[in-house]
């Protein structure tokens, strides 16, 4: 988020390797039910959606300075996207759950909210959106005079019909599961065709959703692009496929040509609500896949075809030593929206004792690791991403320390002095893999030797397959690095990842309520966290719910369910001359909207 959490910006590397995460925990479910797809779908990407305390006007948070008020009238660029296997629809209500859609799509497909790039709520075809006092219901206005690229009006009943296309039980959205705080939801989607689902309309401008109970995430979901309203017009004039290039969206652009998987085109909505870029006349979007596809969008943006390209490890060498790219490379070092962090099964030995996993935990450098890794993650040890903190004032517990003396003390206390006795642990990494990539690994791995005399084998002989079904047959994962993108601005991600009933805690590392009390009391714990979690995710009150949060997040610290380490710092090269974009935690190297403050500077 990923995406996300929705890996929304994330470096082409990291964003395969979240996908390889959710791959891998689709897997640890042998039956999984269609409400655990749902939920998995929901944050496919590691990106999920939360609560909102305030919903923003359509005006950026900071609005961007022109470094040149002169532009280009007229001008085509090229931005390169890594659909990284995705199949590509143009449709909203059929595209997966994957980041670069999150950050594309609204510039075609609007709804009543939207994000800007730090990933906070701001109002697109909403005029005004009301939260009732009990926060079950919510009363959206359209803004007067919203129309489609076709010139089609936006009515309300409109809304209705496109949620309800989302929702079709034959054909049901990827995206589905940021619709489930709607009333009726779990009935509709557990085959009762004749519930009652929570929408409904007051007249051609209003629209009304009615929630099971108060969630304070669904702003969040509702920005989604699932929840994109389509003219229903083209969809009956041009049919399922066609409609996404004949005029069918609200956004500043249109679709104009797809070639499949190859390249897709967007131009000017001139029914836009608000004004249009002056410089931009045509975006074309040529489409990577595979592991060159950084370096072909790259190679792209070095001869000049290109206006941006995205800059993972694997190039960031080749970039810093270029001076004309070294003086574009742009790093988003501020408030970060990723956490990557140590992760380990309480099931498996000699993980289900807190005092080893303590000990892990006390034991890792995070500097060393940031050296490892060229400075593109910076050391953290909470898990809430700093992003969160600026925008809801969550302040976080005190982080997981880095004190070798108190881990080796730890361990020796749970019976492994100098880390003798300790059952062998493994971790395991897709094959396929670069050697560079495997030489990161072994020196972050050789971190627990030295520190803790732990030697951690390195197994990367086995496919992503081969390691999902040694996940589902053992219970779970004994060790490995997870990470995640947070689009919040409330630390939500802590109740989807943490909670026990969680298919990223059930089956995979596994903290319940019913664990054997062996160095601490972690079953007591994850009842506590469940219940802290409860109140928190429906609580309306910011104050009150950053305190429920705050408490839930100490005892995820506390029992070293997850060991945070590190935030990554998005890095991307754009063109000089291309200004007035917006780009955040949210949307790393896409820029949040080429909206009207987007100008091609004379070059």
């Amino acid at each position: 988020m990923m995406d996300p959490r929705l890996e929304q910006g994330l470096a082409p590397r990291e964003r395969e390797e979240l996908h390889r995460l959710w791959r891998a925990l689709g897997a640890t479910t042998p039956r999984p039910t269609r409400r655990d797809i749902l939920r998995w779908s929901a944050i496919a990407a590691g990106a999920v959606a939360t609560a909102r305390h305030g919903i923003v006007d359509a005006a950026p948070a900071r609005a961007p300075q022109r470094q040149d008020a002169q532009h280009v009238e007229g001008a085509e660029i090229v931005v390169p996207f890594d659909a990284f296997g995705q199949e590509i629809t143009l449709d909203p209500h059929r595209s997966s759950d994957y980041g670069g859609f999150w950050v594309m799509y609204p510039n075609v497909w609007g709804g009543f909210l939207r994000y800007d790039e730090m990933g906070r709520i701001a109002l697109d075809l909403a005029e005004k959106v009301v939260r009732s006092q009990d926060g079950l219901r919510y009363t959206l206005t359209i803004r007067e005079g919203a129309k489609y690229a076709s010139g089609d009006p936006v009515v309300a009943d409109h809304f209705v019909k496109s949620w309800m296309r989302a929702l079709d039980p034959a054909n049901l959205s990827p995206m589905v599961a940021f619709m489930e705080p709607v009333r009726g939801f779990n009935d509709w989607i557990g085959g009762n065709a004749n519930v009652q689902l929570g929408f409904s309309t007051e007249d051609d401008r209003t629209v009304v959703i009615e929630l099971d109970e108060p969630s304070t995430y669904f702003p969040s979901f509702l920005a989604s692009f699932v929840w994109a309203v389509v003219d229903p017009q083209a969809l009956a004039d041009y049919g399922e496929t066609n409609f996404v290039l004949n005029g069918a969206g609200t956004g500043p652009w249109q679709f104009t040509e797809y070639q499949q998987n190859t390249q897709f085109v967007m131009e000017p909505n001139p029914n836009y609500y608000d004004a249009l870029s002056p410089s931009l006349a045509k975006i074309t979007w040529p489409v990577f896949n595979g592991p060159d596809a950084a370096r072909s969008a790259l190679d792209l943006y070095q001869n000049e075809d290109a206006v941006s390209a995205d800059v993972p490890l694997s190039l960031l060498a080749d970039v810093q030593g270029d001076a004309t790219l070294k003086a574009e490379l742009h790093q988003l070092n501020q408030a970060q929206a990723t956490i990557r962090s140590l992760a380990m099964d309480f099931r498996q030995a000699p993980f289900d004792d807190v005092r080893v996993r303590r000990a892990f935990g006390l034991a890792f450098d995070r500097d060393r690791y940031s050296q490892i890794y060229a400075g593109t993650w910076t050391p953290a040890s909470v898990f809430t991403p700093p992003v969160v903190n600026e925008l809801s004032g969550y302040q976080p517990p005190e982080g997981f320390p880095f004190d070798v003396a108190q881990a080796q003390s730890l361990l020796a206390e749970a019976g492994y002095p100098n880390g003798e006795g300790l059952s062998e642990i493994v971790f395991y990494q897709p094959s396929g893999d670069s050697d560079e990539e495997l030489q990161r690994i072994q020196q972050v791995l050789q971190i627990f030797q030295d520190n803790l005399g732990v030697t951690i084998t390195l197994d990367n002989s086995r496919t992503q397959e081969q390691i999902n079904q040694l996940i589902a047959d053992n219970g779970g994962l004994q060790f490995g690095i997870m990470w995640w993108q947070t689009v919040t601005d409330t630390p939500f991600l802590l109740s989807d990842v943490f909670r026990p009933e969680s298919p990223y805690m059930k089956g995979v590392f596994n903290w319940a309520p019913d664990l054997e009390a062996i160095g601490g009391d972690p079953g007591a714990a994850a009842a506590e966290f469940a219940d802290l979690m409860k109140q928190a995710d429906v609580e309306l009150d910011a104050g009150k719910r950053n305190d429920l949060y705050r408490q839930g997040e100490t005892l995820v610290l506390d029992n070293a369910v997850y060991v945070p380490i590190a935030n990554w710092v998005p890095m991307f090269v754009q063109k000089p001359w291309l200004q007035g974009t917006r780009q955040g935690p949210w949307t790393g190297r896409l820029p949040i909207l080429f909206d009207k403050d987007v100008i091609v500077a004379p070059h």
